[in-house]
């Protein structure tokens, strides 16, 4: 009997948010391209998921901004299929994004490849989920509360972030169903 494996409760809200974000833009096979996609969900401020992807020597931002907390949703529903049919109003925004950005510097020069994963249990965690393809590989990891296990490398692409999080000029809102 094949067993199946049961979502943790961050693995729920990064599916919850993917699932309504913007549109995750992929690179053609080999193309030298990549795509990278960071998911904040901490306790405290707002759940974000900022893409990156390069075009030949440009580089564009989206950043989706959740404006109602994904995490108290889920956490206050017992009944998953309300949760499903809820309005969830979002925010959009697009813009290029600078060559000289420091996220930038940390996609292309440290390895991205060699992300621990550390998810926690805990509903009451900071999560974060990384996923990211050069156009040849990819990797999808998570971690919680990576300020407290002190892994530096998940720490410098999170600070960098939050800066770069700040380009495109806010855009559009939106309510979509979860």
């Amino acid at each position: 009997m094949l067993k199946e494996h049961l979502p943790s409760f961050a693995e729920q809200i990064e599916r919850q948010a993917s699932s309504i974000s913007s549109t995750l833009v992929l690179p053609e096979p080999s193309s030298n391209n990549f795509s990278f996609r960071l998911s904040r969900f901490p306790m405290h401020g707002k759940e974000t998921i900022i893409d990156i992807y390069s075009s030949g020597s440009r580089y564009f931002i989206t950043v989706t901004r959740f404006l109602f907390s994904i995490r108290d949703i889920l956490k206050h529903s017992l009944d998953y299929n309300a949760v499903n049919n809820l309005k969830l109003p979002i925010e959009i925004s697009i813009s290029e994004c600078p060559c000289n950005d420091p996220i930038l510097s940390e996609i292309n020069k440290s390895s991205i490849f060699d992300l621990a994963s550390s998810l926690s249990p805990n509903i009451d965690s900071d999560h974060f989920f990384i996923f990211y393809t050069d156009s040849r590989n990819c990797i999808s990891s998570g971690i919680s509360d990576p300020y407290g296990k002190n892994d530096e490398q998940w720490i410098r692409i999170l600070n960098r972030s939050y800066g770069t999080a700040l380009i495109p000029p806010r855009r559009s809102l939106e309510t979509f169903s979860i």
